[in-house]
């Protein structure tokens, strides 16, 4: 689609407000950004769009704050409905990435789920000014969009910290993990998450599995290794039954 400036309030100062903010701002909208919930600007009327990026409990007070404007209404929540918007132009632009301030993202690149009523044809055209990869998407499988994220990025990560806590209390450096974790994320570019597993879970090698809760002094520990562990065994015999 063609270039198009439009006005766009943006209300949030996170970290999925000021990526988006910037790369609308590329993309030349006019953006007036009024900060969080608990800004003291008032809020324009008169903009096309306005967009909600605010932590998911107050995305329905600042909602209401915004009230019926003729601009296009929407919020940036993947486990939020749309329903939670009382406007009657309402959409949800949704980008699946994990953003931290001050790490550059190329939007380009993120996939974008956008979902709208009464402002599907401008919603569209804004989120293809941002993004390559633009996903219409209702909010009932959004939510178990949002649910594989958090599964996938969030569990992850919260891994790495647990892997990171468990080399420095034996002054071992994270970084020797890092080819390791890169081979893994490459693999599935390729291969299909079950093809890529492997450890002594696939094989259920309990020996090696009971020496390895043995070293860990956390008991939350040993059991998310057990619970884990049954998981990824529980998959290798699904997949042999397939």
């Amino acid at each position: 689609m063609g270039t198009c400036s439009y006005s766009t309030v943006l209300i949030g100062n996170g970290n999925v407000a000021s990526h988006l903010g910037l790369a609308l701002e590329q993309a030349d909208h006019r953006v007036v950004r009024l900060g969080g919930r608990n800004r003291t600007v008032p809020i324009p009327r008169d903009a096309d769009l306005y967009v909600i990026a605010v932590t998911d409990s107050a995305i329905a007070s600042v909602a209401a704050e915004i009230g019926d404007v003729p601009g296009l209404v929407v919020h940036t929540a993947g486990s939020v409905p749309m329903s939670v918007l009382p406007q009657r132009r309402k959409g949800v632009l949704y980008p699946l990435q994990t953003f931290t301030k001050g790490r550059p993202v190329d939007m380009r690149s993120v996939p974008l789920f956008v979902e709208s009523e009464g402002g599907e044809e401008l919603l569209l055209h804004v989120a293809s000014q941002l993004s390559d990869i633009v996903i219409p998407m209702d909010s009932e499988r959004r939510r178990y969009l949002h649910l594989a994220a958090v599964f996938c990025n969030n569990f992850t990560n919260h891994m790495y910290r647990i892997t990171e806590e468990l080399l420095s209390q034996h002054d071992i450096p994270f970084e020797v993990m890092l080819p390791i974790i890169d081979e893994t994320a490459r693999k599935v570019h390729s291969l299909t998450p079950a093809q890529a597993q492997t450890g002594p879970a696939v094989r259920w090698n309990q020996s090696v599995m009971e020496a390895q809760q043995n070293l860990l002094e956390r008991e939350d520990l040993r059991q998310l290794y057990q619970i884990i562990s049954k998981s990824i065994h529980h998959d290798k015999l699904q997949s042999q039954q397939d």
